[in-house]
């Protein structure tokens, strides 16, 4: 019977392959393994890192600890020692006659022996804007008294219907002419009257000629006028000369703070714009000129 040499089967290949000769095919499925090598220096960086980190996380525990415990004494000093939750007030040891301007610390300094006693100081009158109700001089209590000895803070602004109006005596010099115009409390209650009033010059039929009068500066007080009582202010103007207005029939006053106004006869002439009026003043002969 005639058969293959080989015993095996045409399909076994195991056999026909040696065991000691590498596979050609392993390097191509399986190749060597390669290692990444390590930059010259990383481990010292690393290590120079970590170093600072522990620096970092040291002087921060540092401050922590130094604030908790140089805190703590102000703590305790200011907790009261009888228990509970009631802060303790320190004791003062002295007064302190001001501010230390050079002083940039919160830490204690000694009490400064008290300073001599300064002598009183004189009231003043206080300066007020033309047309201001509250202006006026300031007492010793710091409250504005009027002529009367009334306080004026107590007394309502007189109004138009509490007041007559009249023209009044007058002065001249160098050219100047001046009128007193003059209010008076007809009513049976106390008011007062504060700053400058406005005045307007009217003709025969009630037309205003020209611009109402400017104000004099100058510093004034409330005047309260009790029943009967009169307070004035001075018109200035001057003698006929350069360009002058038509000459007034009536007057129109509005008292301070008042939207009312009061009309009467009243011969003015305006000369080269110089029309103004003064505050008021107590009593019936104006408010004299500067």
């Amino acid at each position: 019977m005639t058969g293959s040499p080989d015993d095996r089967a045409d399909g076994d290949l195991t056999g026909r392959l040696d065991a000691d000769r590498p596979d050609p095919l392993e390097p191509l499925l399986r190749p060597p393994a390669t290692y990444l090598v390590t930059p010259p220096g990383a481990f010292h960086r690393i290590r120079r890192r970590a170093a600072r980190r522990r620096r970092a996380r040291a002087v921060m525990v540092a401050a922590a600890a130094a604030a908790v415990f140089g805190g703590a004494p102000y703590l305790i000093g200011a907790i009261s020692t009888n228990g509970g939750d009631e802060l303790a007030v320190p004791t003062a040891t002295g007064t302190r006659t001001g501010p230390d301007p050079h002083s940039h610390s919160h830490s204690p300094r000694p009490a400064t022996p008290p300073s001599r006693t300064s002598p009183p100081t004189v009231p003043t009158p206080t300066h007020r804007p033309p047309g201001d109700p509250s202006a006026g001089t300031t007492g010793a209590s710091g409250r504005t008294v009027g002529p009367s000895g009334r306080t004026p803070g107590t007394s309502p602004m007189c109004t138009a219907s509490q007041l007559t109006v009249s023209l009044g005596g007058g002065d001249a010099g160098a050219g100047n002419l001046y009128r007193y115009l003059v209010l008076t409390n007809r009513t049976s209650g106390a008011c007062q009257v504060s700053g400058y009033p406005g005045l307007s010059l009217l003709d025969a039929g009630g037309a205003q000629i020209g611009a109402p009068a400017t104000r004099d500066r100058r510093t004034y007080a409330p005047v309260v006028l009790e029943p009967g009582g009169s307070a004035s202010v001075t018109i200035h103007t001057i003698n006929r000369q350069g360009e002058c207005l038509p000459t007034s029939a009536q007057l129109r006053i509005y008292p301070p703070g008042d939207t009312a106004s009061l009309v009467i006869p009243g011969e003015i002439t305006n000369c080269d714009d110089r029309f103004s009026v003064t505050p008021f003043a107590a009593g019936t002969s104006g408010n004299p000129s500067a």
